[in-house]
């Protein structure tokens, strides 16, 4: 890298100090480290957050390079040590995914970044480089890679490009955002290599990091440059293996990010400058500082373009920065930016919700230190770093959805709705007001799925499933419950309302024909009915009273609903 660039000028005026407090800061909230390596002395230099990855107590000192090998598995070990080798002969610069061993006995994966730093005669006396912890990282792509069907839908709403291919290299499936960024058709690129759209002098370094998919941890982070549509640009690609049973590579999934403006930028900037971008960079994480006598607040590039914006399309100032934030959000840390401001209290870190250019809210974790103030303790300035964590926001919304919904009909699940049955009944026994409980099951079920296939009775739980969801009231709640079986909870009805809304629902299935991959369907259902007894009942025995009235319902010849407090009726 060409280190006689002139140096880009600070966004804003930093202290030492300052500059010193924000990379630390920075590298904390991307759980990043940097180091330097004496090559003569084979002795590092840590940075607090490499202490804090590999849990070693700072007061012990940086371990010697020989005894690194502790805190990494065995058979990793050897490929950063020829790897650091090979920086400090040649100057080769690395970049490398590990399983590590930590001082609390803890394990994790550790990504390792390094680079020679040549002296003016071409020698090489020192390394520098970057760790960065990719424990929590390495457990979402895992989580991901075992639910890609349920988040195909998230998947192709993402703006980062998505790929997948198989062994050979040829492409599988590409996001929407990719096809835009290569202004390509889905079909003009399923079926084709991937290797012909990577930069001639970039296609080497791109089969080596592809190889390292083969050996575990099976993941690469890999920066080349591609032909788009807007030329060559920079994009740098976090790829994953997936295996089979027999731990063999079928297919490699890619996230890929442009980059580009990021690996310009790098050229200009001055060595201890271009540390600080990097790890800001690798956070995706924007930088502002507040002047709260004016109320003016200064913003980098980054900072705007998490908001939409482009430099010199926003003027932020504290105001506006008020107005934009999520009314739900602001009241949670209304007591903290009150104790920020003249409290004395110089830390504020929050996450919520502010509006984009186009209107929709981005999830923001925001990181300030006030570093001035009056002689009353009133704040006069601070700075701070901003991050877009809006994808690990919904990633977390997705997560507990599906963890209480059925993927095959998207209502409840068993364990959603119990949730809400405790909720309801809660609510209901505060109040003394009434709930009924209603289990549904499809009659003769097995006989569609013996006759049809089971594809044919999975499409027709979905068509029950929408016939009870638009069906029933909008206080109602409804849950695939087993199998064939509907559980619907029903919020401030008495028996007799109960059996209305049941008997209704029970009718409509009954007079419904079904089209079901090609076929007309009928079929009728037996319904078990309880109500809560105010006072006497838990949601245990409701439960189990309306599952023994539909039980009592079948033995009764089924098509019908039954509750424990009257004969079976058709």
């Amino acid at each position: 890298m060409d280190t006689d660039q002139p140096t880009k000028a600070p966004a804003f005026p930093l202290t030492p100090d300052q500059v010193e407090e924000m990379l630390d800061a920075a590298e904390r909230m991307a759980q990043l480290g940097h180091w330097f390596l004496d090559v003569a002395t084979q002795r590092p230099i840590w940075s607090k957050q490499v202490f804090a990855i590999f849990r070693r107590d700072p007061e012990r000192g940086e371990p010697l390079i020989s005894d690194l090998r502790r805190y990494l598995h065995a058979e990793d070990w050897p490929q950063l040590k020829q790897a650091i080798d090979a920086c400090g002969a040649h100057g080769t610069p690395y970049d490398l995914t590990f399983r590590i061993r930590r001082d609390d006995a803890s394990e994790g994966h550790a990504r390792v970044y390094g680079t020679a730093m040549r002296e003016t005669d071409g020698s090489i006396r020192k390394l520098a480089g970057f760790i960065q912890d990719v424990t929590a990282q390495q457990a979402v792509n895992t989580a991901l890679r075992e639910r890609e069907a349920n988040y195909r839908l998230l998947v192709e709403q993402q703006t980062d490009l998505i790929v997948k291919v198989d062994a050979a290299g040829r492409f599988l499936f590409v996001s929407p955002a990719y096809c835009r960024t290569f202004a390509k058709g889905e079909h003009e690129l399923l079926g084709r290599k991937f290797m012909p759209l990577v930069h001639p002098e970039d296609r080497a370094q791109t089969e080596r990091a592809m190889a390292d998919l083969y050996r575990p941890p099976h993941q690469c982070y890999l920066e080349q440059r591609a032909m788009t549509s807007q030329g060559w640009r920079w994009l740098g690609w976090s790829d994953s293996a997936i295996l089979d049973e027999q731990g063999q590579v079928t297919a490699i999934v890619g996230v890929g990010r442009d980059i580009h403006e990021r690996k310009l930028a790098e050229l200009a900037l001055s060595r201890a400058q271009r540390m600080l971008d990097l790890a800001l960079e690798s956070g995706g994480i924007g930088t502002f500082t507040a002047d709260f006598k004016t109320g003016e607040v200064s913003v980098d590039e980054r900072y705007l373009e998490q908001l939409g914006y482009k430099p010199g399309e926003l003027e932020v100032d504290y105001d506006w920065w008020l107005q934009n934030v999520h009314p739900d959000d602001i009241a949670s840390f209304a007591d903290q930016t009150d104790q920020v401001l003249y409290g004395g209290l110089d830390d504020f870190t929050a996450e919520y919700r502010i509006r984009h250019r186009d209107g929709h809210w981005v999830w923001i974790q925001d990181h300030a230190r006030v570093y001035e103030r009056d002689a009353d303790g009133a704040a006069l300035a601070a700075t701070g770093l901003h991050l877009d964590i809006t994808r690990r926001k919904e990633a977390e919304l997705k997560l507990a959805y599906n963890a209480d919904h059925d993927p095959l009909t998207d209502l409840l699940n068993r364990r959603g709705m119990w949730r809400s049955i405790r909720r309801i009944h809660a609510q209901c026994t505060r109040g003394h007001h009434p709930y009924c409980i209603a289990i549904l099951d499809l009659d003769h079920f097995k006989q569609v799925n013996d006759t049809y296939g089971h594809v044919a009775g999975d499409a027709l739980l979905r068509e029950i499933a929408r016939l009870l969801s638009s069906q029933s009231r909008e206080a109602d709640w409804i849950a695939r419950w087993g199998g064939e079986e509907f559980l619907i909870l029903m919020p401030d009805t008495d028996i007799q309302q109960g059996r209305v809304l049941t008997e209704r629902l029970r009718e409509q299935i009954a007079q419904a024909r079904f089209q079901v991959e090609g076929h007309a369907l009928t079929i009728t259902s037996s319904a078990g009915l309880a109500a809560c007894a105010l006072g006497s009942d838990s949601q245990d025995a409701v439960v189990n009273r309306a599952d023994r009235a539909l039980y009592a319902a079948k033995q009764a010849g089924r098509n019908r609903v039954c509750d424990l407090t009257s004969s079976a009726r058709a």
